[in-house]
């Protein structure tokens, strides 16, 4: 099943707005101009891609592709949306079988006549929920006071200022006190602005700088200083069990972990757009004389680009394919966490070393922003750590293992070279645990084992963003970038090079026979890059100035320019 967004040139229509054209981002000069900005595409991309209620609680395919395919249109609008759409509508969403009093703001929310917010982390706390310090106290007349007591318990990072010009609406999380007593952190629903934009009684916005390189959105602190709410604010019930408590926060932030792979699905897309760009700047740029060549035909430029266009192939059948199987897992969290959790490892870790190369290979240009590489990996740090940061899930899936709890899908293929790779590295480590003192907390495990987290999970998300794109080229299917044994061949050999030393001590092959292999990989892809660098598919995303001559004359045309007095000129007697 597909929504009418399941392939990344589906929104190109949306480009065409005046709205998105990219001088408006050069005529918002000030911080508050750029978070406006931001939010008027916002709501352009909802009116276009019209996502309901029902695709929401449902996880739709409209839902998936959005994450997907959206992030480089405008990744401030995107990251409104996300947490708009999945976090505040996701988790509202979910109560409404049993509060049908909660539609009318479901359907303000819809329209986005309301932003919602999700309001979770404490900026001394984080997402350390055992030590979370807002509290909401429950009143003789049954409705409750919302506070935050100190400093530290001020919530961060989602956006509440007056900059958006609209109302919102958050999911706040708090301790609920029940005569002195803690009921545990429960999710209550909380004004934060009015329609005009203006702060709601008693909540107090402390708006962050901008972030480099990102997209300006209104990323904030937020206060609440005896906040009175009626008795319906609270999601769930009052009285229950500390068992019954553990379960009830569970599901209130159940969509955590479906953005934890909502937002890194769109690293697919984003490492394809940057390759064409990086792709499309090379075959222009020439070096040498008196018979230039284009910097793209050096292996050190088109290497970087063939491995990031090959990734992005794999992360995208593998993105499709890890959607399927955390829609069907629905109920069993921690086969959701895993599913999440490696994808989001495997995806982010390779982008952000990916795209790191790439902006230097593009020399000036590829720092500025107006370029879209930078923007788009600084952007991208932020998704490694929203929604959790994919370091600290590698330690929590890695232990989990270790101790029985957590078991990743088994490899179809065992004998593949990644499949053999993932039950070597995991085989070495269990061998350290098991001469371990101290259990998974102890000294020696946080010495020894939890730095080897990352590369454990990683071996395992490699092998099944393998299988899943050979599944993809094997049995076909009708969205996405089309699967090619080139690409595969390169992506299987650019994970086998990062782990050479496994190879060679495990006999599997020598350092020279690896080499090989990796250049017979990238030879066989380069007969498809150029197509892959101009594929019209990406065309309307586009709006790097260095790809294209003429563009970039227009675009420094466009910038302030400062000039001195005329000279005159004399012509030199003898």
């Amino acid at each position: 099943m597909t929504s009418s967004f399941s392939r990344v040139e589906s929104f190109a229509p949306i480009l065409q707005e005046p709205i998105w054209h990219q001088h408006r981002d050069l005529e918002a000069s000030s911080v508050e101009a750029r978070i406006r900005l931001a939010y008027e595409r916002a709501r352009s991309l909802s009116n276009a891609v019209g996502m309901t209620i029902e695709d929401i609680r449902s996880l739709k395919p409209k839902f998936w592709d959005f994450h997907r395919h959206a992030f480089t249109l405008d990744s401030g609008a995107w990251t409104i949306l996300t947490i708009h759409w999945n976090l505040c509508m996701g988790t509202i969403s979910s109560f409404l079988s049993e509060r049908s009093d909660l539609l009318p703001l479901l359907q303000a929310l819809e329209q986005f006549d309301t932003c919602g917010e999700f309001l979770l982390t404490e900026l001394g706390h984080g997402l350390d929920v055992r030590n979370l310090e807002t509290t909401a106290t429950l009143q003789a007349d049954g409705s409750f006071v919302l506070h935050t007591p100190n400093p530290r318990a001020a919530k961060t990072m989602p956006p509440s200022s007056p900059h958006s010009g609209m109302a919102r609406t958050a999911v706040v999380f708090a301790r609920l006190m029940v005569a002195s007593k803690d009921h545990g952190v429960r999710p209550f629903i909380v004004p934060l602005n009015d329609a005009s934009g203006a702060m709601c009684r008693g909540v107090a916005c402390t708006l962050f700088p901008a972030r480099p390189g990102a997209k300006a959105i209104d990323h904030a602190s937020t206060s609440f200083c005896h906040v009175p709410l009626p008795s319906e604010a609270l999601l769930g019930h009052i009285h229950s069990s500390s068992m019954d408590e553990r379960k009830d926060f569970m599901r209130a932030i159940h969509r955590v972990t479906v953005g934890t792979l909502c937002l890194s699905t769109s690293n697919a897309t984003v490492l394809r757009l940057s390759g064409c760009i990086a792709g499309r700047y090379s075959a222009k740029r020439r070096v040498g004389a008196p018979k230039s060549v284009p910097i793209l035909s050096f292996s050190t430029q088109y290497g970087p680009i063939a491995r990031i266009l090959a990734h992005a192939v794999v992360f995208d059948k593998y993105a499709i394919e890890a959607m399927q199987l955390f829609i069907e897992n629905v109920g069993n969290s921690d086969m959701q966490n895993i599913i999440a959790g490696v994808f989001k490892t495997t995806a982010l870790d390779y982008t952000q070393k990916a795209l790191s190369e790439l902006v230097e290979r593009c020399g000036w240009q590829g720092l500025y922003a107006h370029n879209q590489i930078s923007e788009v990996w600084l952007a991208e740090k932020g998704n490694s750590i929203a929604e959790g940061d994919f370091v600290v899930l590698c330690i929590r899936l890695a232990s989990e293992i270790f101790l029985g709890r957590y078991a990743p899908p088994k490899p179809r293929d065992p004998q593949c070279l990644l499949a053999r790779h993932e039950s070597g590295v995991w085989d070495e480590a269990r061998q350290i645990w098991a001469s371990l003192h101290g259990g998974h907390r102890g000294k020696e495990f946080n010495a020894r084992l939890l730095p080897l987290s990352l590369p454990l999970v990683r071996a395992t998300g490699q092998r099944m963003a393998y299988e899943a794109a050979k599944n993809a080229m094997v049995h076909g299917n009708d969205h996405g970038i089309s699967m090619t044994p080139q690409a595969l061949a390169l992506y299987e050999s650019t994970c086998m090079m990062e782990d050479r030393s496994w190879y060679v001590e495990n006999g599997v092959m020598s350092r020279r026979a690896l080499l090989n292999r990796d250049v017979d990989a990238m030879n066989s892809m380069l007969p498809l890059l150029e197509g892959m660098i101009n594929n019209p598919a990406v065309d309307a995303f586009i709006n790097a100035p260095m790809v294209d001559q003429d563009r970039l004359a227009a675009f420094f045309s466009s910038l302030p320019s400062f000039q001195g007095p005329k000279t005159e000129f004399y012509q030199a007697k003898i």
